[in-house]
């Protein structure tokens, strides 16, 4: 008898090796040729499940954010407000090989973004969901008191996303510096601040 295929699980295999590729080389290795070379497969199983290399790319990304959201909801399952956020802050920073890969890919499509429309229509999209996260969050934690009373959600998620970004792209460059110990303290620093009210996320003066 033929060996039957789980066409979706070689998709997904197919879109995590292009990550790997592009975590590691950058968009311009992640071709089908060399992910011929890497999994064994012929260009033309390749080229069965994608289009061309944009597609594989696109289809790369997507699997590595399915992958994050999975991640995230294990972390805060029977989780909310302050808990829950404390628990997506520690699931996105850079502490585990997973998490570092992500960045990586991150950080070449936002490279990608700064001239290509199309990326930033794709990736505003990612981080406008991650911002929605974290102001759910902090609405309930409100609610709850578990947050000082002056605390904005909106604009305490906007501040949540930008300094989280930051810290993470610096643990990419200076591992030794930034390392997990760091992260894990600067995050609960974060919500330590969000719950006290001082010195948490200042608002720039408009």
């Amino acid at each position: 008898m033929p060996k039957i295929v789980d066409h979706d699980e070689r998709r997904e295999f197919l879109a995590s090796v292009s990550a790997e590729l592009i975590a590691e080389h950058g968009l311009e290795r992640a071709t089908i040729r060399e992910i011929a070379a890497r999994t064994g497969f012929s260009r033309g199983v390749i080229e069965h499940y994608f289009d061309d290399k944009d597609h594989l790319i696109t289809m790369a990304v997507v699997w590595v954010n399915d992958r994050y959201i999975r991640r995230e909801q294990q972390a805060t399952a029977g989780k909310e407000g302050l808990a829950a956020l404390a628990a997506r802050l520690q699931c996105v920073l850079p502490l585990d090989r997973e998490a570092v890969q992500e960045w990586k890919i991150r950080l070449r499509f936002w490279s990608e973004a700064t001239y290509h429309e199309d990326m930033q229509k794709i990736l505003g999209g990612r981080l406008r969901l991650s911002r929605e996260r974290y102001c759910q969050d902090l609405r309930l934690a409100l609610e709850r008191d578990e947050v000082a009373a002056g605390v904005d959600p909106e604009r305490a998620a906007h501040r949540l996303s930008h300094v989280i970004s930051g810290v993470s792209v610096h643990a990419l460059i200076a591992p030794a510096v930034y390392n997990r110990r760091y992260l894990k303290e600067f995050a609960a620093g974060l919500i330590e601040e969000l719950r006290s009210g001082h010195g948490a996320l200042p608002e720039p003066t408009l």
